[in-house]
């Protein structure tokens, strides 16, 4: 497997780095006792022309062995941080990525049409399966996507593009991957700083105002330094009086620093997280158009977003050093260090604060992108969807469950034109996730993302789900209850908009058999003049009656027994279902038949 080869790869690879960095770790050490020594020496002994040289030479050691041990420090990092990656893109091929800690929690809406039936986000779902984004705004556009797909053909072709050239980018997903993840915790929400950006606010309108804040330590510093170097009393007076002068400047301005300052200082780091994953944006070529769109409008002229960051985060590092309580009053006593570093912002803020907002949302769309291209990465049997329009239909063939490991994946062959299926079959047989095999291979396909089949076309159509239902004590709300208004949430849609599929499991299963059987057949009866195409699993096996209607299919999953076992073989077959298994399955637990 390619992410086994990957993994022994970068382990030796860490392993020869670490064995490395610990060799110029300990040569630090004794170049730099050689330098203090040879400092100590010159200082006793004086300018020793031997001691002179070797002073200059292990000085000048000591800063090539900083500078190597870092850029091997860096390696290190980078190795590991491939370690962990691969090693997650094997957990992902055996089951174990259920295990992973970001699963989406936040943006769990049992209110929504699908996505808590479907497990698109929360514990155990497709978010947490393919998720490799570490930006904010990336998580959030690879939520946004999941619930929220573009209905566009021409985006949905576009995205699919995009896509399929990401998977056969992988070095170059798993590096975007590992830098991003290396500063994950510097890349927070950045929503204020996009607001900074498009305010254009200044500490003063009035130009002349600013020009003298600007030039005075211009004059100030020499004529300071100047009077010092008299080393008179009264030179070391005007010198400490001018400082004086500059920090009642910078006192009396200082609550409109600290406004200015408010904002961005939420956001001291991460400018240097996002310039790196721009330089590996910037360094990779890309041949589908969705992508080579979002490089250039990265870095078109005119929208240097490579400068732009790294100019922001000198002036960042600058406005950081303001926050160290023995810097602050030298910095603003001889620079105004403060004001200084708020006219480098409104310059910068004036030429590149309004690309903000749309470089950080094109790298979050990029981590998007390429968290769906993971399922390309992990699985064979894959292909990118047909999205056709001219009618309601939903094809397939070896259609699977993305969240079922492979290995007990079972797939089955599916088709429906314009019509509605009634689903029978057995407690277990494999009627549920049937439904949210055909829910979740949709919501990747309107996402131009792989489908977990053979083959596979599908129309633009509304997903809508009745799956986990569940009473409300807290409002008085029964499951019965709870459920009818969700089937009224999926009535009412279709009487908008027809271009929908419904998937309704085991309906009205909080009511008396009666009650049930008339009210499956009543929702039937509105979807199907509705002209809503859908699947509706059940027990009751007098709903098989309504195949009669020329769009009411039947269809069931079955079970077979031998030694006293149930077998399941979850295979889709045509008709209704004939058999039942209540009371094996009741053996099986141990509760005694005690009335036929």
């Amino acid at each position: 497997m390619v992410f086994e080869e990957r993994l022994k790869h970068y382990e030796k690879e860490a392993k020869s780095f670490t064995k490395t960095y610990n060799i110029l770790g300990a040569l630090r050490l004794i170049v730099f006792i050689l330098a203090a020594f040879f400092t100590y020496a010159i200082w006793k002994l004086g300018l020793i022309p031997i001691y002179s040289i070797c002073f200059a030479i292990s000085y000048v050691a000591f800063i090539i062995l900083v500078v190597y041990h870092r850029n091997i420090s860096d390696k290190l990092q980078y190795a590991k941080g491939m370690i962990g990656i691969n090693k997650d893109y094997i957990d992902r091929t055996n089951g174990k990525w259920v295990n992973f800690k970001d699963c989406g929690e936040e943006f769990i809406d049992r209110k929504h049409p699908y996505s808590f039936d479907l497990d698109i986000v929360g514990d155990k779902s497709l978010f947490q399966l393919i998720n490799t984004t570490n930006t904010f705004i990336g998580r959030e556009r690879l939520s946004k996507s999941l619930l929220n797909p573009d209905f566009d053909t021409e985006i949905i072709k576009k995205r699919q593009d995009a896509i399929k050239e990401l998977s056969s980018k992988l070095e170059f997903c798993q590096s975007i991957e590992n830098s991003a993840y290396r500063d994950r915790e510097k890349l927070q929400n950045p929503r204020f700083l996009f607001k900074y950006g498009s305010e254009k606010k200044e500490i003063t309108n009035k130009g002349f105002i600013k020009k003298i804040l600007y030039i005075l330590p211009i004059i100030t510093v020499p004529i300071s330094l100047a009077l010092i170097l008299f080393k008179g009393t009264l030179g070391f007076k005007l010198a400490f009086l001018i400082i004086a002068i500059q920090l009642l400047i910078w006192a009396m301005g200082l609550n409109k620093i600290n406004q200015s300052f408010y904002e961005v200082s939420k956001f001291k780091s991460g400018f240097d997280g996002y310039y790196n994953l721009l330089k590996l944006i910037e360094n990779e070529e890309f041949k589908s158009e969705l992508l080579k769109d979002l490089k250039e409008k990265l870095f078109e002229t005119g929208n240097e977003s490579l400068k732009g960051m790294k100019d922001l985060n000198k002036i960042m590092n600058k406005i950081n050093l303001r926050f160290n309580t023995f810097f602050m009053l030298p910095l603003n006593g001889i620079f105004l260090w403060d004001y200084q570093c708020i006219f480098a912002l409104e310059s910068w803020n004036k030429k590149y604060g309004s690309n903000i907002e749309m470089w950080l949302s094109l790298i979050g769309e990029l981590e998007s992108l390429i968290s769906f291209s993971v399922l390309m990465h992990i699985n064979d049997n894959v292909t990118m969807c047909e999205i056709n329009d001219k009618s309601l239909k939903v094809k397939a063939v070896n259609l699977g469950h993305p969240l079922i490991n492979s290995s007990i994946r079972v797939c089955n062959d599916f088709s429906m034109d314009d019509e509605i299926f009634v689903i029978t079959g057995s407690n277990m047989s494999g009627k549920t996730t049937f439904l949210r095999t055909i829910g979740i291979n949709l919501v990747l396909a309107y996402n131009g993302a792989p489908v977990c089949a053979k083959e596979m076309v599908a129309s633009k159509v509304q997903i809508y789900t009745s799956m986990r239902i569940s009473d409300d004590l807290k409002n008085g709300v029964s499951t019965f209850y709870a459920e009818l208004i969700r089937i009224k949430q999926i009535i009412d849609y279709s009487n908008k908009n027809s271009k929908m599929i419904f998937l309704i499991d085991e309906i009205f299963r909080g009511t008396n058999s009666v009650d049930r059987i008339t009210g499956a057949k009543n929702v039937l009866a509105n979807l199907n003049k509705l002209g809503a195409i859908g699947l509706i699993t059940t027990h009751d096996l007098e709903l098989c009656a309504l195949e009669t209607n020329n769009r009411i299919k039947n269809f069931h999953f079955a079970e077979n027994y031998n030694e006293n076992k149930i077998l399941f073989d979850y295979k889709l077959k045509n008709g209704r279902s004939t058999s039942t298994n209540a009371k094996y399955l009741m053996k099986m637990v141990g509760i005694n038949i005690l009335e036929e």
